[in-house]
């Protein structure tokens, strides 16, 4: 390897040269304008830039196989020409094969140790412009690893996305709520240009590859349940499993993101749809998320975004393990077109505005009906950080709440569509203290016959307060305590308590791990209390049809201990 990959660096540079006597020649004719000696120019400075990318690939590749050969002495060390007639045949698998790993350098050694072309790379001497032109497309193309940054692999692993590489104050206390995630992804794909360029890496205005970014979260509960009026319970569960795949790329305007999820919930139309004692049948696997947006944030505070995602109303962070009410009440996913706006810099404003077609619809025919704007400025002052925001959307009846707990999903039509507005604020105070507070709620009341309360149309809302204290235990392990206070009104049709107190724990006692426990109060609606979901929709358990909802007056608690993996 070492034999011939010395004459080809060689060659590479030495091509850098040839523009010098062409351009000499060419100056005594006369013939030649200054914009073709600038045109020139940039392209000699050009192929210089990619001699020196190569140069340093090459050292890296002998540094490698003189490692690998250490340690394996029958290892015979095939020609750098096997190199690339085997990524011209593997063009197609390249991005198969090379699973996510942060070890890239075996994968490299993999693709050099099954290459099996015996041709041989034409000398130094034999090398002409236009052959080392021909070999830098070629690297571009197939070979399976970036030589913008050396050893790292076109498929690779990071950090869930939403949650910090390094867990520490008050990024610690506040979860990811699955909202935004585009802007998310728009920054960490900034984030990463940054760094790159302060390695000394570069960008190119005209990039030639993708890269796909895998991560994703494993996550366990045990928990014990006491419903008032009815004998206590216990479970072990797997309550979260996601796979994300962030593509970035090829073009810096360009990203692309799908989340793999898993639902413990019985299988719709399987065998053990009636009984969920089968706990191992409740593991489908579905599509969450999957969108594109189009932006760049360095270049650009404007975006764009479509597919299927959380619409931006609301934000639903909190320190807590149990889903909020205000998620539960107003949380909407939908297949939308979003545009943006995201400043940059510690003081800034965002907003974007959203259109989708609802499952829930007054019209006789389905159409694009619903959407909403969300506005926002997050700030940084000297011990003080922040961000507040507010929103509206045309029709809460398609928020997830909605339609899994009142029947919308099997009798969609209502008579008229309920408007929500949300105010929210985050706040964090000496590096230490968190208080987050958000409302969510109804502009108007249901009509009776889609949702009521007591006899009369429902007009719910919501509303959740925290305060969270971070700090460290065991010398460096950062973790904080929480409470909390939630309450509902009006929307005992969703099967919510009337009011929530909270208390948990959070700790992260191993790098991108999150253990939690939390111990919660429900207090429900008085027994004189009746709901419904639309009249009509189909009689399954747990929905509410026909003024069937009444509350119980009584109380719950229940006691949960959490374990999070991020990979």
């Amino acid at each position: 390897m070492k034999a011939h990959l010395r004459p080809f660096a060689v060659a590479l540079c030495l091509a850098g040269f040839t523009a010098v006597p062409a351009l000499a020649a060419t100056s005594g004719t006369g013939n030649i304008d200054n914009a073709q000696i600038e045109k020139l120019s940039s392209q000699t400075r050009l192929l210089l830039a990619e001699v020196s990318r190569l140069q340093k690939e090459v050292k890296y590749l002998k540094n490698h196989t003189n490692s690998t050969t250490a340690t394996n002495s029958t290892y015979t060390r095939p020609k750098a020409a096997k190199v690339l007639a085997s990524n011209q045949r593997t063009r197609s698998a390249s991005t198969a094969t090379n699973t996510t790993s942060t070890n890239t350098a075996s994968t490299a050694t993999k693709h050099l140790q099954t290459a099996p072309d015996e041709q041989t790379l034409p000398t130094a001497a034999r090398l002409t412009g236009k052959d080392i032109f021909r070999l830098i497309a070629e690297q571009k193309e197939y070979l399976p690893f970036d030589l913008d940054v050396p050893g790292q692999a076109f498929v690779s692993t990071g950090p869930y996305v939403g949650v910090p590489i390094q867990f520490a104050g008050s990024d610690l206390v506040i979860n990811s709520p699955s909202v935004n995630t585009d802007t998310q992804l728009l920054g960490i794909r900034k984030s990463i240009h940054r760094q790159l360029v302060a390695m000394g890496g570069q960008l190119f205005k005209e990039p030639y590859h993708s890269h796909l970014l895998l991560s994703g979260v494993v996550e366990g509960q045990a928990n014990y349940t006491n419903t008032g009026g009815a004998p206590s319970t216990t479970n072990i569960d797997v309550t979260n499993v996601s796979l994300d795949a962030f593509f970035l790329g090829p073009s810096d305007w360009t990203l692309g993101f799908i989340e793999f999820s898993y639902d413990n919930s019985p299988p719709s139309g399987s065998v053990f749809s009636s009984t969920n004692q089968y706990t191992v049948a409740n593991s489908r696997v579905y599509v969450n998320k999957a969108f594109i947006t189009i932006g760049d944030l360095a270049e650009s505070p404007l975006y764009g975004s479509f597919g299927q995602f959380y619409v931006p109303f609301g934000r639903y962070s909190s320190v807590m393990v149990s889903d909020l009410l205000t998620k539960v009440l107003t949380r909407t996913k939908a297949r939308s077109i979003l545009m943006g706006l995201q400043q940059q810099g510690e003081n800034a404003f965002y907003g974007s505005a959203y259109i989708f077609r609802g499952d829930s619809h007054a019209a006789s025919v389905d159409k694009v009906n619903n959407g909403g704007v969300n506005v926002g400025l997050k700030f940084k002052q000297a011990n003080m950080s922040g961000d507040i925001g507010a929103g509206v959307i045309g029709n809460i009846a398609d928020s997830g709440g909605m339609q899994n707990g009142t029947g919308f999903a099997n009798f969609e039509q209502i008579v008229h569509r309920v408007p929500g507005y949300n105010l929210r604020g985050i706040f964090s105070f000496l590096q230490h203290y968190d208080i987050i507070a958000e409302y969510v709620g109804a502009s108007t009341s249901f009509n009776p016959n889609d949702m009521s309360f007591k006899g009369s149309g429902a007009k719910p809302w919501a509303f959740d307060t925290e305060f969270a204290y971070s700090f460290y235990i065991l010398d460096n392990k950062p973790s904080s305590i929480g409470i909390g206070y939630q309450q509902s009104h009006e929307a005992l049709a969703l099967g919510l308590p009337l009011a929530r107190y909270s208390v948990v724990f959070n700790t992260s006692i191993w790098r991108n791990t999150l253990q939690s426990l939390e111990l919660r109060h429900d207090r429900n609606y008085a027994a004189s209390s009746t709901a419904n979901g639309p009249i009509g929709a189909a009689s399954t358990p747990g929905a509410c049809t026909a003024a069937a909802c009444t509350g119980t007056g009584k109380s719950d608690n229940a006691i949960t201990a959490q374990f999070d993996y991020y990979f």
